[in-house]
């Protein structure tokens, strides 16, 4: 039997048909507002839980064919997913992205990733002298990792794992007591604003490019 575009959906339904929910790699490069300069303020809330969408619940094969996808902001999402969920059979080409990628940002992230593997060392190293500051950055923070014991994709893993709530995000505001939350740091200790504010200065930092 064939379908034309009016066949009722309703009767797809009572059929049994069911609309299959895109993928969390399908809902990132379906958004509104991608990841670009222009919309640092604009849907910003819409990337972060998708992308928490796509760290816990991805299939390792879709991150692996997103490192292909002709969408660089889906490359760069896939890479520096299957970083941190720490699958090391796509090592391989995340070095060639690393190498070879036209967008910096998908170099980047390829970069971080490679770091978050404690994998090719060598591509780590030859990405230092990337024209792109931001990789340039990237390979530096990744080589810092290969000289550590930590299992920092671990650790990023476990703050993911916590999920994050639509209504909370934007709670801080200029000029208005900071809300109280808490995080692991990088040495796997648990830091919680309220246990230090007022008693000693506190700076937040985290790269603006991150959002």
């Amino acid at each position: 039997m064939k379908f034309n575009r009016g066949f009722p959906a309703v009767l797809l339904l009572l059929a049994g048909w069911v609309p299959q929910e895109p993928s969390p790699l399908e809902k990132y490069r379906r958004l509104e507002f991608p990841p670009k300069a222009e919309n640092f303020d604009k849907g910003w809330q819409d990337r972060v839980a998708v992308e928490f969408e796509i760290i816990n619940t991805s299939d390792l094969k879709s991150l692996r064919a997103g490192l292909k996808d002709p969408d660089f902001f889906v490359r760069a999402m896939a890479a520096r997913a299957l970083g941190i969920r720490a699958d090391k059979t796509s090592a391989e080409a995340l070095a060639e992205l690393a190498k070879a990628d036209p967008e910096y940002l998908v170099r980047m992230r390829a970069v971080e990733s490679l770091g978050f593997l404690k994998m090719k060392s060598e591509v780590i190293e030859e990405a230092k002298k990337d024209p792109n500051v931001l990789v340039w950055y990237a390979a530096r923070m990744a080589a810092g990792q290969l000289e550590r014991d930590t299992d920092f994709a671990s650790q990023v893993r476990e703050a993911y794992a916590t999920g994050i709530k639509r209504e909370v995000m934007g709670s801080a505001k200029v000029g208005k007591p900071a809300p109280d939350f808490s995080a692991r740091t990088s040495d796997g200790k648990v830091f919680k604003l309220s246990d230090v504010l007022g008693k000693k200065p506190v700076v937040i930092y985290f790269a603006a490019f991150d959002t």
